[in-house]
């Protein structure tokens, strides 16, 4: 009997080779048809949503799971909600330290999608880049993936859920936050008992880009400077090897800077996760939640499979982003 951690992996693989797969050929139809270029960018955000929701829901009609078995639900309080969004916010500065660090290597793309966004509407842009991924994702990645996992080991369970997520954005730059992102939503679910938690937590951290990203026009007129202007000193990516040394260093003490306030509120952080578990009732839970578990691995050929495509892809995109500045 196939086990439910390989039948899982499996879909993990069918979703990276779809997710993919879709997005060249839409490439290779916009190359074709220069009209799809054109359409909202809503579509796209929506298209690469369904692309990871469909073969979720598939999977649970095809195995006959009802969906609310990877949704652990409990009712989580005003209290808990706002020490919620405080303690999401206090991972902010380890946000920015992790994306900071990967942009010595890696193109965070930053520049182009704040010059898309701050085109938008703001209601669609909440919509479609923080109500909808903070769903979807959540119920891939803290619902189907971890959900199936935990049953067999709690920790690996949590990390490679993580990972997955961190590897499900196909980009170098939001891997690694993602990776650390992912852990911390994994232990708030644990914490509340609810996937609520982490979709109140994933949904404050994109609205807030999608609030700062509208706000910037107005920061430019104040400024006194254009928004191409602007969007020029966006870090585009190679930071190592397209800086001079001195500007390397500035870089590098930059990050040491928001590395000390990254300890100092992510140790808060800690402090208002022990909080929210004692509120919920689950302090006694979280503290042994690590022991038992049953040998069944987690790690099966689809899952590396999986896993070699996704960092085959990053690899070539790092590859190209190191040669269009060297």
């Amino acid at each position: 009997m196939i086990s439910q951690n390989k039948n899982v992996n499996r879909l993990f693989l069918a979703v990276v080779v779809i997710y993919i797969g879709v997005s060249f050929g839409f490439g290779f139809l916009t190359a074709i048809i220069p009209a799809l270029s054109e359409l909202p960018m809503y579509v796209s955000l929506l298209l690469s949503q369904s692309l990871i929701f469909v073969p979720c829901f598939v999977y649970c009609r095809w195995k006959h799971i009802k969906i609310r078995e990877f949704i652990p639900y409990r009712k989580i309080g005003i209290i808990t909600i706002i020490l919620v969004v405080i303690c999401t916010y206090l991972m902010y500065p380890l946000i920015i330290v992790l994306n900071a660090v990967s942009m010595l290597f890696s193109n965070s793309g930053t520049a182009s999608v704040m010059g898309l966004m701050q085109e938008q509407n703001f209601f669609l842009s909440t919509l479609f880049m923080a109500v909808l991924p903070a769903c979807v994702e959540e119920f891939m990645f803290r619902g189907v993936l971890f959900q199936t996992y935990r049953k067999s080991k709690m920790l690996p369970a949590i990390f490679l859920s993580a990972f997955l997520f961190g590897c499900m954005h196909m980009n170098l730059n939001q891997f690694v936050y993602a990776f650390a992102l992912g852990v911390y939503l994994a232990f708030l679910v644990e914490a509340t008992g609810s996937i609520f938690s982490s979709m109140l937590a994933h949904f404050t951290l994109n609205f807030t880009s999608v609030v700062m990203t509208s706000l910037m026009p107005y920061l430019y007129d104040v400024l006194g400077v254009s928004q191409e202007e602007a969007l020029q000193q966006v870090p585009q990516g190679g930071y190592a090897v397209s800086m001079e040394s001195g500007e390397l260093v500035m870089f590098l003490l930059g990050i040491l800077f928001w590395l000390a306030i990254a300890i100092a509120c992510t140790c808060a952080a800690v402090g208002l996760y022990i909080a929210i578990s004692k509120i919920n009732g689950r302090w006694a839970y979280v503290k042994q939640m690590f022991r038992g578990g049953t040998r069944e691995h987690l790690i099966t050929v689809p899952l590396v499979l999986g896993i070699v495509i996704v960092f085959g892809f990053m690899g070539v995109s790092v590859l190209l982003e190191w040669a269009s500045v060297l």
